[in-house]
Order: C-alpha cells, then sequence, then structure tokens
C-alpha cells in the first residue's frame, strides 16, 4: 500500500518545483544554516532532532539538522518517528510496505527491517491506520528527498505510547534490527505549545538542556512537572535510548518569530546525536 501526501499545499507546496525551490531557501536563507547540503559517502550513522510544523514556521530550523546529518554522509536507510496527533491506529505503529509519496516523488519503505523490528519488539505492529492522517512524519520525507536524492528507503513509526519505558525499550530494539546497517534516525517534534513567549522560552530551555546533557529522566520531570507540552517527547527519548552518538544543539526558534504572535507560540528544536 503507498502512503499518499496529506500535508501537500497545507504544511509545505503541492507544486514540486515549487516545493524544491522553497526548502532551498530554507536551507540558504538568513534564518537557515546558510549552505545546501551535500553528502558524499558514508562515515558513520546519525540521529536527528527536528521539528514538524508547517515549514513557513518552522523550516529553516528543520533545515539545521539535516544539514548537520548530511556531513556524515548518505544512508541506505531513515528511520522516521513522529508522534500520534490523531488518535488513530496502533499505539507503536509500524507502516508495513509499499512507499510514501510528495511531490517530489516515491520514496520504499524497508519491509525487511519493519517485520524485523515487529517481531523484535512485540509491542510494535505493522499498522495503516495510525499514519493516513499524521503529519508529523510526512512533512520530514521531502526534506530527505532534497537532502538525500534518491537510493534511500523509510520506515516510518508513529508513537501514541509514548511513556518512558517503552520509549527506551523501542531505542533497544531498534539498535537491534539495525545493526550492521547504514542509517539516519529522525525524531520528529515540536516543544511547548501555545504559550507566551517569556513560558516558551523557559520550557523549552528546559527540554533543550536535558537533550544536550542526554538526560531521558529530565526529559519526562519537566513534561510532568513543569507541565511542557512537547509532542514528540518519546521519539526523542527512543532516538537517545539508541545511544548512536552525543547529542548537539544546533538551533533554537518559535512561531512567533515569524507570525509575530508573541501570546500562544509553539517552540522548534534542531539537534544532531552524532
Amino acid at each position: 500500500m503507498d502512503r499518499k501526501p496529506i500535508a501537500a499545499g497545507s504544511f509545505y507546496p503541492s507544486d514540486p518545483e515549487d516545493l524544491r525551490d522553497y526548502i532551498r531557501d530554507l536551507f540558504t536563507s538568513k534564518r537557515g544554516p546558510g549552505e545546501l547540503p551535500d553528502p558524499d559517502g558514508f562515515k558513520k550513522n546519525v540521529g536527528l532532532i527536528v521539528p514538524h510544523a508547517g515549514y513557513v514556521y518552522s523550516g529553516t530550523t528543520a533545515a539545521y539538522a539535516y544539514l548537520a546529518a548530511s556531513e556524515f554522509g548518505k544512508p541506505d536507510l531513515v528511520v522516521i518517528i513522529g508522534p500520534n496527533h490523531t488518535g488513530h491506529g496502533k499505539q507503536l505503529s509500524v507502516w508495513p510496505m509499499g512507499s510514501w509519496k510528495t511531490p517530489l516523488g516515491s520514496v520504499s519503505v524497508d519491509e525487511s527491517v519493519a517485520n524485523s523490528l515487529v517481531d523484535t519488539f512485540h509491542p510494535c505492529a505493522l499498522d495503516y491506520e495510525a499514519h493516513i492522517f499524521e503529519h508529523s512524519i510526512e512533512v520530514q520525507i521531502p526534506f530527505l528527498q532534497f537532502t538525500l536524492g534518491t537510493g534511500f528507503k523509510i520506515l516510518p513509526i508513529c508513537m501514541m505510547d509514548q511513556r518512558k519505558d517503552v520509549a527506551r525499550e523501542l531505542g533497544n530494539a531498534l539498535r537491534k534490527v539495525l545493526s550492521g546497517k547504514r542509517f539516519w534516525i529522525v525524531a520528529s517534534t515540536d516543544l511547548n505549545h501555545y504559550e507566551d513567549h517569556e513560558m516558551t522560552l523557559y520550557k523549552d530551555k528546559l527540554i533543550i538542556n536535558a537533550v544536550e546533557s542526554n538526560n531521558i529522566s529530565e526529559i519526562y520531570d519537566a513534561i510532568d512537572k513543569e507541565n511542557v507540552t512537547m509532542c514528540g517527547f518519546g521519539c526523542v527519548t527512543t532516538l537517545l535510548s539508541t545511544e548512536i552518538g552525543t547529542p548537539k544543539i544546533l538551533k533554537h526558534s518559535t512561531s512567533g518569530e515569524i507570525s509575530e504572535d508573541f501570546d500562544q507560540e509553539v517552540g522548534y528544536m534542531a539537534a544532531c546525536v552524532c
């Protein structure tokens, strides 16, 4: 089964040329990293933490992570872990087979790795429903296509259950099934949601500090004690639990920088785990 795009025309442009030009501008603009990705060969497996809002709000921040990852070369497989915003589907949903389509073309799902993950970690289930209307994974794929071109596969994982122990175990399972492979892991998340500028900066900093120190417990403490409304905390925990590198914070921004609405901001972070 092929997954058709649902965010094209809203989160990012639906015309292929417009989309390619838009992503190029996200990399080269003053708010972006200022250069284009050009992966060469393959050096090591890396992880990315990237936002998933509309490109106009968070695209330049995401570009920092994709540029940093590209410096380590081109992988054969990209695992994309996104939170479940819709409430549909399984608790841990792995897209089984086929391809994901965007205006830039199709990317095949690695069916073999999908089956291996489900066999290794039984809370995971092969499932389409959780993904059909979920944007958090889809919005990463045009960035991957722009950065990597063709010749890579994806493994989409949609997390409804983001409890700490579950995320840790999922990270351990991924480490096993990805052994010997050349891969990236993309953790898709926005930070705190819809509070004023001062509170957004305060709560986002709690998460940034926890990620930078590679402290998973601090992430969950911030969410529980300070009511940080980060949507993909389990996705980030899963990535950190694979132990593939040291987290490096690359960029933080907020929606208010674009919308000029500083009363109802959303925070965004880009990081590389390398």
